[in-house]
């Protein structure tokens, strides 16, 4: 974007201050598995602590919506929700890595994926807000030079157009 400010050409890009992910939707879904095992600890704690599996849902949830945040990839979200609901299914609805689909699943999925998409879209929107525009270079606009009347025969004067001679000195 070009801004004329005072005589200066300024030219304006716009950059974000939250890193950039170089991960595409694989490599974050990888990562997500990670995040979600790791996010299984609270989880087996908060099901153990209120002896129901609602504390846990909300605790993975927050897990699944925080990597969602971090990561901003809708696809790489949705993946560890995925992740997060088999591993949720598997060891704390049924027992023993036992897969099983019953009534609650369909909610269960519902409010990881909710959860892990909504963190996404936060992120993309945190990130576009908090974008700054950053000037890269300054370029000096060229002025339009008008004279004044009286001065406009003394300045086509050769004489007073050129600065006087200076000697010159050999450098020791």
């Amino acid at each position: 974007m070009l801004i004329r400010s005072g005589g200066v050409v300024m030219i304006m890009f716009r950059r974000g201050l939250v890193r950039r992910s170089v991960a595409g939707p694989a490599t974050s879904s990888a990562v997500g598995f990670f995040a979600v095992v790791a996010g299984m600890a609270p989880t087996a704690v908060a099901v153990w602590w209120s002896s129901g599996q609602v504390a846990g849902l909300v605790v993975l949830c927050l897990v699944a919506g925080g990597y969602g945040l971090a990561v901003r990839n809708a696809t790489g979200a949705l993946v560890t929700a995925a992740l997060g609901w088999m591993l949720f299914n598997g060891f704390v609805v049924h027992s023993h890595g036992d897969l099983g689909w019953d009534s609650g699943d369909a909610v269960r999925l519902a409010a990881l994926t909710g959860a892990a998409l909504l963190g996404a879209l936060l992120g993309k929107a945190w990130a576009a807000r908090h974008e700054r525009p950053v000037v890269l270079e300054s370029i000096p606009a060229p002025r339009a030079v008008q004279p004044a009347s009286g001065l406009a025969k003394a300045a086509s004067s050769p004489e007073v157009a050129l600065p006087p001679a200076r000697e010159s000195r050999p450098v020791a």
